[in-house]
């Protein structure tokens, strides 16, 4: 049974760098991206790929990050030089990425028979493979929540939460939001690759089928972790974000653990994400409905509860609200 929940917690993990994705472009830069499907696949792919040829495996990791961040900053450029809408743009660019992944795979599928030494140097804690893996994982979650909220309180990042919050005014105080969404979208769907080539090395093969419902995971991970945690400040949102994206798949666990059908799982992480937007009452850019009701088009993370102080400095600035979709 523990190793049913350490492994939950390890997919979780593996998962994050999707949900950290998926946050960035829909909420911080208000942008409803749908590269994440082939971002993810991809970096599974060129992973699996040059672990099987015997490269590192931080290479490997390095070279899905790059992957993912030119596939975004494709579709940040079909958008904001040939004006594409954005929905549109993140979908030819997927549609795309399918091929790209098939060619680089030259099969359907790579399996990874010796994924479980990348962490046989870490210390056993008496649990396993999972143990390292946990080890290993919680590591580079926290390195990439520290580091992402260490760029968002910076000037370019105060910059890329502007664009999400009021483009006019970004171009009022001189930031190009054209240079700036490319680098944020860019940004999100490399984090999004790095997942995917933790989950193929997670799991021991890529697919390239592995991203499909991506973009639906990604939110279902942003809501729950938003619903439950409520967090008031970016640096706290990227850690709910983190932890609704282990949440999420102990939900999934233990829903197996039931006796769901693995066929089933697409239903039920639909329903878990209905659920999600039903309690949190959250504004997803693009993909809510817009029905002119108050509650439907302010997120939650505007909300403050009557006894908790403002935030004051930079790290501790108050999230910003999602505006009306470009």
């Amino acid at each position: 049974m523990l190793s049913l929940w350490l492994g939950a917690y390890d997919q979780g993990l593996a998962y994050a760098g999707l949900a950290l994705g998926t946050y960035l472009t829909l909420r911080v830069l208000n942008f409803a991206d749908l590269t994440v499907d082939g971002a993810f696949a991809l970096g599974g792919c060129i992973a699996a790929l040059m672990l099987s040829q015997g490269i590192p495996v931080a290479q490997a990791l390095l070279w899905a990050l790059i992957g993912g961040g030119l596939a975004g900053t494709v579709t940040a450029l079909i958008h904001t030089r040939l004006g594409v809408n954005d929905l549109f743009s993140g979908i030819l660019t997927t549609t795309g990425l399918y091929s790209i992944t098939l060619r680089l795979m030259g099969r359907s599928n790579i399996p990874l028979t010796e994924s479980g030494t990348l962490v046989s140097w870490l210390p056993d804690l008496g649990l396993g493979d999972d143990g390292r893996w946990a080890l290993a994982l919680t590591a580079i979650v926290l390195g990439l929540i520290g580091l992402l909220a260490l760029l968002l309180s910076t000037d370019l990042g105060l910059a890329l939460r502007a664009i999400g919050n009021n483009p006019t005014m970004t171009r009022a105080n001189a930031i190009s939001p054209a240079r700036a969404l490319t680098f944020g979208i860019a940004l999100a769907n490399a984090l999004v690759a790095l997942a995917g080539a933790l989950v193929a090395v997670y799991q021991g093969f890529a697919d390239v089928t592995m991203g499909i419902g991506s973009l639906v995971l990604g939110l279902g991970m942003v809501i729950i972790g938003e619903s439950l945690l409520r967090p008031r400040s970016v640096k706290r949102a990227l850690l709910a974000v983190a932890i609704g994206a282990i949440l999420f798949r102990l939900l999934i666990a233990i829903a197996l653990q039931l006796g769901l059908e693995p066929v089933d799982l697409k239903l039920a992480t639909a329903v878990l994400l209905l659920i999600g937007l039903s309690l949190g009452h959250l504004k997803i850019p693009g993909l809510t409905s817009r029905n002119g009701c108050e509650s439907d088009t302010q997120p939650d993370t505007t909300q403050t509860d009557p006894g908790d102080d403002p935030p004051v400095s930079g790290d501790d600035i108050e999230h910003p609200p999602a505006v009306e979709a470009r």
